[in-house]
């Protein structure tokens, strides 16, 4: 039996596994899917994605694989500075999903995932200790805990019932990536009375198109995408050899719950929102690395009681922010209103002057802004915050992160119970608190004086003893 199955090869899917792995949990993928997938309808990473990617060891790899673009002129606004942003990544990062893919899939079958293709979940039973699935060729699998990544249309989510509110946009978009021989790439959103146009450099001479009419259209083809250009944009820009091309409808949808019983929702599966902004599948890579550590700690025996239950009391919160900013920018741009559009332009470009307001807009935007509400009532300011990068003894704090365990930042090492589950770093530039206990995901869990950093340890690290995979006790 499996400690873990994962029902989905997407990047939220292949991600959780990348996690579980690393932490010696054993875990299988499922994907109903006969290949790898050649579809990208995602196309870019934000800073927070990359900076959890880069505590992996994957961030530097999928710059150098996409197109980094650190100033972008959005319809929403007149024009967003990605470059401002106090980060490694400081920038939105045009890469295809299947591009994001390859270098996870990789990464998972370095650390010894299998990946099985065409097997299609059918049903599913919970019981006390295990959950077993039914695949459509007959076979069962048992595992101690499911995670569904199957996507917007999840099969998982729709077995443990936990419902998916929220509508379809009423026009789809269509999509096709194509080949545009200008100098300079055009601007990413263009909206006209018809509806909005996106163009989005891939880099390598291949760009993807979008056009999000507001007329219902029949068999629409890659020639009336042409047509959506000359008509919104005044010109096609010379786009040929379209080597894909799909009709979109967009949705705007999120579970109920993430969590059932011992099957816990990712992703697509958990939340979708609207293609505007770029951040599905930025929420789905954050919603695997949050869960990834959860249930390993959970499986290896020293978990908190109260652990796994924050994953939904965490990650839903940052969904239904996202859902909410995405509807909420899709309605500007899909108005019809030039007043509208004009009216957020100037306010976003007055905002974004502002220290407050620049990190308001490009945090949301980019990830760097959210945070987790703290376990206790008298926590430290930065308790729940992203833990930001910096140099330490051990090298920069992200690459500490890279084993993926908890990193202790103070001036003292590691009490030797605790050894197996935190590694001990001392600050470079010291100008917080005295000690701060670094969560696996890159999140401050504790922060204070460090006198105080055992109590921490105990709480989020469980005793000093800990359960091992197969349910003995060792004083470590």
């Amino acid at each position: 039996m499996n400690d873990v199955v994962i029902v989905g090869a997407g990047p939220a899917g292949l991600m959780a596994a990348c996690e579980l792995a690393l932490a010696g949990v054993s875990c299988l993928i499922v994907d109903k899917r006969g290949t790898e997938s050649t579809i990208t309808r995602a196309f870019g990473l934000h800073a927070r994605a990359l900076e959890l990617l880069d505590a992996r060891g994957m961030g530097d790899e999928l710059v150098a694989r996409g197109n980094p673009l650190r100033t972008v002129y959005p319809a929403y606004a007149s024009r967003v500075d990605f470059g401002r942003l106090d980060t490694r990544y400081p920038m939105l990062l045009i890469v295809p999903q299947n591009g994001t893919e390859k270098i996870l899939r990789q990464r998972a079958t370095d650390l010894g995932v299998e990946i099985r293709h065409h097997a299609d979940v059918v049903g599913l039973t919970q019981g006390a200790e295990s959950v077993r699935l039914k695949l459509a060729d007959g076979t069962e699998l048992a595992a101690r805990y499911v995670i569904g990544a199957d996507g917007a249309h999840s099969t998982v989510r729709d077995l443990v019932d936990v419902g998916f509110a929220g509508a379809a946009y009423s026009l789809p978009m269509l999509l096709a990536d194509v080949r545009i021989p200008a100098s300079e790439p055009p601007p990413i959103t263009q909206v006209g009375t018809e509806g909005v146009v996106v163009t989005l450099p891939f880099g390598d001479g291949w760009f993807r198109v979008g056009a999000w009419l507001r007329k219902e259209e029949r068999d629409p083809d890659f020639t009336r995408v042409r047509e959506a250009f000359r008509s919104i944009a005044g010109t096609d820009y010379d786009m040929s050899e379209p080597r894909w091309f799909s009709r979109f409808t967009a949705e705007r949808r999120q579970a109920r719950h993430y969590r059932s019983g011992r099957v816990f929702l990712i992703g697509d599966a958990a939340h979708v929102n609207s293609p505007i902004g770029g951040q599905g599948m930025n929420t789905g890579i954050q919603d695997a690395v949050n869960l990834g550590w959860k249930l390993a700690a959970d499986l290896h025996g020293w978990a908190p009681s109260w652990l796994l239950g924050t994953y939904h009391a965490e990650r839903h919160p940052v969904g239904s922010a996202v859902l909410a900013m995405t509807d909420h920018l899709t309605g500007l741009v899909l108005s019809g209103s030039r007043l509208r559009l004009e009216i957020n332009r100037r306010l976003m470009a007055t905002l974004l002057r502002t220290g407050a307001g620049r990190r308001r807009i490009l945090g949301t935007l980019s990830g760097l802004e959210f945070a987790y509400p703290p376990v206790e009532q008298d926590a430290h300011p930065l308790a729940g915050r992203r833990a930001t990068d910096g140099p330490t003894d051990q090298g920069r704090l992200y690459e500490v992160l890279r084993a993926g365990t908890f990193v202790l930042l103070s001036g003292g090492g590691v009490p030797a119970p605790w050894q197996d589950r935190v590694r001990p770093a001392r600050p470079l530039r010291a100008t917080g608190p005295e000690a701060a206990l670094i969560r696996p995901d890159g999140y401050v869990a504790w922060a204070g004086d460090h006198r105080g950093s055992e109590a921490a340890l105990l709480k989020w690290c469980g005793p000093a003893h800990r359960t091992d995979l197969e349910g003995r006790h060792a004083t470590a």
